[in-house]
């Protein structure tokens, strides 16, 4: 009896023994190392575009104010709305043309009435010359009546010039638009007594289709402008960011404002809604370099390999550094002519603890957007 309870007693003891030894002879589970995670971007050809953005205001490549061309005399009638698209030699106002008439009928009456005493002059003159050669007249009855031709040649002259001066008088009541454009708001009331020297004139005339819009060059991008070629395109742009219109280059000015350092571009777009109006600001983006189909990446996504520019792909699960050629950048947009191709897997996030040949796991696999 006494044996059992020892052997009780002893069996605690023993598994513990064989625990530790158990535990001592078995080698301790190893966990493989943990991957870098990555995230990468797989590349697609995309378009590229280079721009300068330089602010910019619309203006018309003519903006005619309407004036009168009568002195003190009262204005008729209009025949416009404020805002009307108006084309060249249409009636925009008319003023009292009674006083020019009546002074054109004068001028031809007395136009009329010299050529009547120069005809008969005339006839007198042939008379004269026949009875001179059969010597039956002094010849200085001759010279006289020559004479007097050539004065009422001077007289009939005079009134045509007379006439065509009242007619051109005449002409001046009906007020037509000289070109093509939109007019804005009137300046002065049917009623009203128009003078030459009114500043604001009648009403202003505006060329809103096509129209231009000017912006200034910085000089030292004046290089990049040139080697875009002849009338680079334009893109315009409002304060939000939308775009208004596109456009080319048509002009330059000649020298380089020494009080800005810039050189001023006209450019031109097509206006036919009337989106763009005179005096409005916007931006004027040059473009300096398009291409289609292309590799574009994000910036951040080059790296300073060895003194070389260069980016990291994951090929077959394990990271591979090339280098690359920078064509061109846009922004946070970079070409590269040379290095990538469609379908490489850009590493563009986690490349700072990466080494050439590192095999990494990718988080999250992106399209090229």
């Amino acid at each position: 009896m006494r044996s059992w309870w020892i052997l009780l007693l002893l069996l605690p003891v023993g598994a513990i023994f064989w625990f530790k030894e158990t535990h001592r002879q078995a080698p301790p589970a190893r966990h493989p190392a943990a991957l870098t995670t990555v995230h990468v971007l797989t590349l697609a050809p995309q378009d590229f575009v280079a721009t300068l953005g330089e602010p910019g205001t619309v203006t018309s490549e003519q903006n005619v104010t309407i004036h009168t061309m009568l002195e003190a005399q009262p204005l008729q009638a209009l025949f416009f709305h404020e805002g009307d698209k108006v084309k060249a030699g249409q009636l925009l106002a008319l003023i009292d043309p009674s006083p020019y008439r009546i002074a054109l009928a004068q001028a031809e009456a007395q136009l009329d009435r010299d050529r009547q005493l120069l005809a008969n002059a005339e006839i007198d003159q042939k008379r004269y010359r026949d009875l001179l050669a059969q010597d039956s007249i002094a010849e200085q009855t001759k010279i006289t009546q020559d004479a007097l031709v050539r004065q009422d040649q001077a007289i009939v002259a005079m009134d045509q010039a007379a006439r065509n001066n009242a007619r051109l008088q005449l002409s001046y009541t009906e007020i037509r638009s000289p070109l093509n454009g939109q007019v804005g708001l009137r300046q002065v009331d049917p009623g009203n007594i128009l003078h030459i020297a009114d500043v604001n004139g009648i009403v202003s005339v505006a060329q809103i289709d096509p129209i231009d819009v000017l912006f200034s060059l910085p000089q030292d991008q004046v290089a990049a402008y040139l080697a875009a070629g002849p009338h680079p395109p334009v893109w315009i742009y409002d304060a939000r960011a939308h775009l208004l219109a596109r456009g080319r280059v048509i002009s330059q000015d000649n020298h380089v404002d020494v009080g800005t350092g810039t050189l001023m571009l006209r450019a031109r777009f097509a206006n036919a809604q009337g989106r763009l109006l005179p005096n409005a600001f916007v931006e004027a983006r040059l473009v300096l370099m398009q291409r289609q189909g292309v590799i574009v990446i994000p910036h951040s996504a080059l790296l300073d390999r060895d003194g070389a520019t260069a980016v990291d792909v994951v090929q077959q699960g394990r990271v591979q550094t090339r280098k690359v050629v920078v064509s061109g950048q846009e922004g946070e947009r970079v070409w590269i002519s040379q290095g990538l191709h469609a379908g490489d897997r850009l590493i563009i996030a986690g490349t700072d603890r990466l080494k050439d040949g590192m095999a990494v796991q990718v988080w999250q696999d992106s399209p090229s957007p």
